[in-house]
């Protein structure tokens, strides 16, 4: 089979690009940003903390200064610095090492400290364009600060006037078509039919249509076919299975807790169900908000009454790393929430929250205090596992009968518990005591008595005790043990009068007691910082608003005041955050969820870096478009069905990958971003493995539920993701791991792919399957099998030339049974289809 398989793809090499992955120009750019990433996050903290004071504006010893690119390598009176691409070579190098020089003086850096500079310098020491001097902390806001583009108002544009009037098909059409006439350039010609059809597939249901759905709409010849489709695919209920994974990519969802033990969470699956419905019921997108960060306290209380949805929407608060055997519960406790604040930064404002939670961020208007007020929102939330996702009509009904299988067992049940009682005590106690006393104190607290913080480090001595290996009574007594079964025994006998459980959900409250205040770090007086929203923007003149009656409204008090409530608002904190994120005028929130929508049609957003709109960020490649779209989005109530179907109603979209005038057109803008033809696209991990398994007629069209092991033929969504287990063939192919908000997948290009495709167990077996399924279909002749096989695996029929060789491969006649076929040779003609470029990527 493997020399069959071999002469298949030298007879088919034609199918199969040069490279089968490749993507150099995103490379670079990933390369980029990644520097770029280094320099911001380790290698200018340093500078600006340790070095800059004696090498800085004010000061220079040795004549050397620090602060900019330039005079870092022009050096001091000792000579070159840094030479770029060497570290063995640059004096900065030695002087941390302490090898001459010894710099800083009052203490050597940490050795991983000193590697990454290392690093920095072998990569070309990159120093980002828009940092031309590193400044000394401040927290002051410029007014080229309050005038980024970011932060300006939302204003809706007029398209411009046009010479190609017959081409633009709506108003995105006019922006994009007004930037390439602006220096000479002509939008490609649109995408033939069989094309369509597969792209909008994917793109919207991300998986391929069937031949007869190709079939049914290239026949159509009704001057609405194209809109019609588009609307059946928003009604599909795979639409949000699909549109789902982009929202859980960005906001790190896992089904594990990370870290070294990466338990497995058996719940969370109900807030990705959560967000396939909100996408397929259109919810608007400040609800959408709304829910997430405040889903408990839109409830009507903690454990009934109101939408058991809400809760689980909460559940966002709950999808970080976490680590139950964690002795250091404070710090555990800190990073937890750190990682709450950065991600609602990055998700829903595009902002690089992180970068200020030390110190001054460095190149946006973030003083340190605005991180900590953004996190202050956070600080009643404890974490609920007792909190079940019933309705009340399920929990009264529950509870009746609960109630009588406890009357019916109660006499056992106290049995149970006498002996059981003493062992949990110990267990309790031995818990508490592997903990720092500060920690202990916390859980000795009476629960009435608790602080927000007291209550946070109970929650999480008990997660250890309900955790951690061996159970209470792992040293139970024989005598004991041999009476608890007895019991036990006893107590099934009533399973059947026992009601079925709840249905549990990972989810939040708010603490109900006093609160621990929100402080910066490393202030001596630990003085209390209330929630508040960003400074920059309380600057911000913004437009006067109209509601959906057509209303004037000034700015609300949140947007000209930083500061919001105090401990008594506790209760509604993080609704006050939504409500400001989902705020119309909120210049940050629509931008940024249009481009994100944007970004997954066309492969790239018009901004390029969808979670930082920072200085460290893109500029927006057609800023009026971005607004235009922003401004059309809200006024269309925010619905994201309305949204697609004005950018798949384009011409632009509609362009085919293919220009006349290509070879000039990439030397004008090689990375495209003026949008004058479509993108070549792989496949994404999901789709990919999607498409194999509808190709072999084994996806089992099930929509929600408990997540799956891979073996299992249901959509990639539904497969169970660990946060530390990436052998999988999902995580070979770029899937996200769930460990930090990611706004575009990584798109690598590896052996270890190819061979998966090539060699894999998965793609084999789905090969076999295919060709079992081609291979037992009643009166049909091996045309007639190779013709289907191509339109379930490329959407089209193939060529005189592609059929005739295909049968030549399998030994076949055009007129011979289907049932004749050799089998083995059918299994490697469709692995390598599965293989092709045609197959693989998106035209």
């Amino acid at each position: 089979m493997k020399r069959n398989l071999l002469l298949l793809f030298a007879v088919f090499s034609q199918w199969f690009a040069p490279s089968l992955f490749g993507d150099s120009l995103f490379a670079d750019e990933v390369s980029r940003l990644r520097q770029i990433e280094l320099f911001e996050s380790e290698i200018r903290p340093v500078l600006v903390a340790k070095c800059i004071q004696c090498h800085g504006a004010k000061k220079q010893e040795g004549g050397l200064r620090l602060d900019s690119a330039e005079a870092l390598k022009g050096g001091g009176e000792s000579g070159e610095a840094l030479v770029a691409g060497a570290p063995q070579a640059s004096l900065l190098i030695e002087a941390l090492k302490y090898e001459s020089f010894e710099m800083p003086p009052n203490g050597q850096l940490a050795e991983q400290t000193i590697a990454r500079f290392e690093q920095w310098i072998a990569e070309g020491a990159t120093w980002p364009e828009n940092t031309k001097q590193l400044r000394e902390e401040s927290g002051a806001i410029a007014d080229e600060d309050r005038h980024w583009w970011a932060f300006q108002p939302v204003i809706k544009q007029t398209p411009p006037q046009l010479h190609l009037e017959q081409w633009p098909r709506n108003d995105i059409d006019r922006f994009v078509l007004g930037g390439l006439e602006a220096i000479g350039m002509t939008p490609a010609p649109q995408a033939d039919r069989l094309v369509l059809v597969r792209r909008l597939y994917f793109d919207l249901l991300g998986l391929p249509p069937t031949p007869e759905e190709i079939t049914h709409f290239v026949n159509d010849g009704s001057t609405d076919a194209w809109e019609r489709l588009i609307q059946q695919l928003l009604d599909d209920p795979r639409y949000g299975e699909h549109w789902a994974r982009h929202w859980l990519d960005l906001v790190r969802y896992s089904e594990s807790d990370g870290w070294n033990q990466d338990a497995y969470r058996a719940d969370i699956w109900r807030y990705r169900d959560y967000v396939v419905d909100a996408f397929n019921s259109d919810k608007p997108y400040p609800e959408f908000v709304r829910e997430q960060l405040a889903g408990d306290e839109l409830s009507a209380s903690d454990v009934d009454g109101g939408d058991p949805q809400l809760r689980i929407a909460a559940g966002f608060l709950r999808l970080g790393i976490y680590e139950y055997n964690q002795r250091d519960a404070r710090g555990l406790w800190n990073d937890i929430m750190n990682e709450m604040t950065d991600v609602t930064g990055d998700v829903f404002l595009g902002l690089s929250m992180a970068c200020a939670r030390c110190h001054d961020h460095k190149f946006d208007p973030l003083p340190q205090r605005d991180y900590f007020k953004l996190r202050a929102f956070f600080e009643p939330l404890i974490w609920r596992d007792d909190i079940d996702g019933a309705t009340d009509e399920q929990r009264r009904a529950y509870q009746l009968q609960l109630l009588k299988w406890e009357q019916a067992t109660a006499s056992i049940r106290q049995q149970i518990e006498q002996i059981v009682a003493p062992y949990n005590s110990r267990k309790w106690k031995s818990t508490a005591d592997k903990f720092p006393l500060d920690i202990q104190a916390c859980f000795n607290t009476p629960a009435e008595l608790r602080s927000s913080l007291d209550e946070q480090m109970a929650y999480l001595v008990s997660r250890q005790f309900l955790e951690e290996g061996g159970g209470p009574l792992k040293s139970i007594k024989k005598e004991e043990q041999a009476q608890l079964d007895r019991l036990q025994a006893q107590l099934a006998a009533w399973d059947e009068l026992k009601p079925v459980a709840l249905p549990s959900i990972m989810t939040v409250s708010n603490h109900r007691g006093s609160l621990s205040p929100t402080t910066l770090p490393d202030d001596p007086d630990q003085t209390p910082i209330d929630p508040g929203f960003l400074t920059v923007m309380s600057t911000v003149p913004l437009p006067e608003y109209r509601d959906a009656r057509n209303q004037p409204h000034s700015p609300p008090a949140k947007f000209v005041s930083t500061t919001v409530g105090h401990q008594d608002d506790r209760l509604e904190r993080r609704t006050q955050l939504a409500d400001w994120i989902g705020d119309p005028r909120n210049p940050l929130t629509t931008r940024v969820i249009v481009n994100r929508i944007w970004q997954q049609h066309f492969g790239q957003g018009l901004v390029a870096t969808a979670n930082d709109f920072g200085r460290l960020g893109a500029q927006p490649s057609h800023p009026e478009l971005l607004d235009w779209l922003a401004a059309t989005f809200v006024e269309q109530g925010w619905s994201f069905k309305e949204l697609h179907k004005q950018i798949l109603l384009s011409a632009t979209w509609q362009q085919s990958t293919h220009h006349p005038q290509s070879d000039r057109y990439e030397l004008l803008d090689p990375d495209e971003k003026l949008l004058w033809r479509s993108r070549v696209r792989r496949l994404q991990a999901e789709q990919m493995r999607d498409a194999m398994l509808v190709a072999s007629g084994e996806l089992q069209p099930i929509v929600g539920g408990a997540s799956v092991d891979e073996a299992t033929p249901r959509r990639g969504l539904y497969v169970k993701s660990f946060r530390n287990n990436l052998d999988t063939f999902l995580h070979s192919f770029d899937m996200a791991n769930g460990l930090k908000s990611v706004a575009v997948r990584d798109a690598t290009t590896t052996p270890l792919q190819a061979l998966l495709l090539f060699n894999g167990e998965y793609a084999l077996a789905r090969a076999r399957s295919m060709a079992k399924r081609l291979s037992q279909t009643e009166d049909q002749d091996a045309s007639e099998l190779l013709q289907s096989a191509f339109l379930w695996t490329w959407g089209r029929s193939p060529s005189d030339d592609e059929l005739s060789r295909g049968l030549q491969f399998i030994g076949a006649a055009p007129d011979q049974s289907s049932l004749a076929i050799n089998s083995e040779r059918l299994v490697d003609f469709c692995h390598v289809l599965l293989n092709s470029n045609e197959f693989l990527y998106l035209q």
